[in-house]
């Protein structure tokens, strides 16, 4: 298949999904290109919309693809879209980076961490679809595991948790328990 031919079937499907999608999806819609020219035609257009000043993106955000639009534009695009529901509270932060570097944890781990109850800021960060309940620790009483979602990614704009600001994080010592 043409690769400008395979771009455009790439940049429709983009288009008309709205959500992020992985390689082997798109491998599986256009079954008559290689995963590999796939990616080398993902590749191509992240790079040619990066180079213009194209209103849309591809971003990538840990190996599914979705239209994103430029940051620089968000004075304009929040004029359109109310983003009540974006802000998040101190306490959700809180929490929020405290799974994100420590995931997968439970919530008595966080409430230990934090020094209160949490359960109602997870709620609030599940509800946004800013984390998920990812099994149970086959420990007593068999304790939910949350960890981030994709979303969390969208949400801060980055790729993977491999972009969050490196952190020196002090485990307590036996000692001091």
């Amino acid at each position: 298949m043409d690769r400008e031919y395979l771009k455009g079937i790439i940049e429709e499907i983009l288009y008309i999904w709205g959500e992020a999608i992985d390689i082997d999806d798109l491998a599986k819609i256009i079954d008559d290109s290689k995963k590999s020219e796939i990616k080398d035609a993902l590749k191509d257009m992240e790079n040619e919309r990066n180079i213009k000043t194209s209103g849309l993106l591809i971003r990538n955000f840990d190996g599914k693809f979705q239209f994103s639009t430029r940051s620089e534009h968000e004075k304009y695009i929040s004029k359109l879209v109310k983003k009540s529901s974006s802000k998040l509270s101190n306490s959700s932060l809180e929490t929020l980076s405290i799974i994100a570097y420590k995931q997968p944890i439970t919530r008595a781990e966080i409430d230990k961490i934090r020094g209160l109850n949490s359960q109602s800021t997870i709620d609030s960060l599940l509800s946004k679809n800013l984390i998920k309940e990812n099994g149970r620790l086959d420990k007593i009483g068999k304790p939910i595991i949350y960890v981030t979602t994709e979303n969390f990614l969208k949400h801060f704009n980055i790729e993977s948790l491999e972009e969050l600001p490196k952190i020196d994080i002090k485990e307590e010592s036996d000692e001091n328990k």
